[in-house]
């Protein structure tokens, strides 16, 4: 596989960020040596069952999963010792602030990175490939949970995906808004205004125009920002989701977290800085159906 990577250099972190990931001059940190003193991992948080995530290729050894959002698609390859995301569907460039032009992988001129990725022994960096990080079609993990998978773990969560090496501890948290060289555990206690619990789903589901389960946006009321909308599980249309969130925000009572309507219920989820931004919105049907509006 050709590939060409940078190391954990300092660049622009995620907002909740308070410090820089450690320079290392474009150079590779060695493998800990057997006496070097390393955390201990700790158990996975919410773990899901690997086996659901593992590729369907005979050829290729990886599981991966698509964030509920649909905007990543990330990978556990033990062949490779690596946990990475990249874009989703494009795979193209990552399109987060700060992220560096780099050399291509087929000697070509330096382009944006195309994935952000932790290895054994190194330092989490950025690296452009030239072929797929995952083989065939990734289920989607659900948020507040964990993939974790030969010395490695990556959760979902509002505010982003995030993987490490287990080991080490060393890993990077990846969103639109940014990423950070550093891993984000999910809290012990999930916040009882989270979504329910979500069976792996695949994704990107059939139903959807080009292959993709994303939506167009709808706008916040309150913000007056877009929220994406993805339907993360079922056979509903675009036009139907549309339709279910236009009655959530005229109907809800803004001062309650959840909102129960027409066989839906609807909860709000997010950090803080949501009342500007926009809160994260999961809504569930008795038909099993999920869409999830988020920022």
């Amino acid at each position: 596989m050709a590939l060409a990577s940078i190391a954990g250099a300092t660049f622009p972190l995620l907002a909740a960020c308070t410090q820089d990931a450690s320079s290392t001059d474009g150079t590779e940190s060695a493998a800990p040596s057997a006496s070097s003193e390393q955390p201990t991992a700790e158990p996975a948080i919410n773990g899901v069952d690997a086996n659901q995530y593992a590729s369907s290729d005979p050829t290729g050894d990886a599981y991966g999963f698509v964030t509920p959002s649909g905007k990543w698609l990330c990978a556990i390859i033990p062949a490779m010792k690596l946990a990475g995301c990249t874009s989703h569907p494009t795979a193209g460039p990552l399109g987060v602030p700060g992220t560096p032009q780099i050399a291509s992988p087929d000697g070509g001129a330096p382009a944006e990175a195309n994935l952000i990725a932790v290895e054994a022994g190194k330092e989490p960096n950025f690296q452009n490939w030239n072929q797929a990080l995952f083989p065939g079609n990734a289920n989607v993990l659900p948020y507040d949970t964990t993939l974790a998978i030969d010395g490695f773990s990556c959760n979902v969560q509002f505010s982003g995906v995030s993987c490490r090496e287990d080991a080490t501890d060393k890993g990077f948290t990846v969103a639109t808004s940014g990423y950070k060289f550093e891993f984000t555990p999910l809290p012990m206690s999930i916040p009882s205004a989270g979504p329910p619990p979500i069976a792996p789903t695949a994704a990107p589901l059939p139903q959807q125009a080009h292959g993709s389960n994303q939506c167009g946006p709808v706008t916040y009321p309150e913000t007056g920002k877009p929220a994406t909308v993805v339907i993360v599980k079922g056979t509903l249309r675009c036009d139907e989701a549309h339709t279910m969130l236009t009655k959530y925000f005229t109907g809800r009572d803004k001062s309650e977290p959840e909102y129960s309507f027409d066989g839906w219920e609807c909860r709000l989820a997010g950090d803080p800085e949501s009342a500007q931004i926009g809160y994260t919105i999961n809504c569930t049907d008795d038909n099993g159906n999920t869409v999830v509006a988020q920022p």
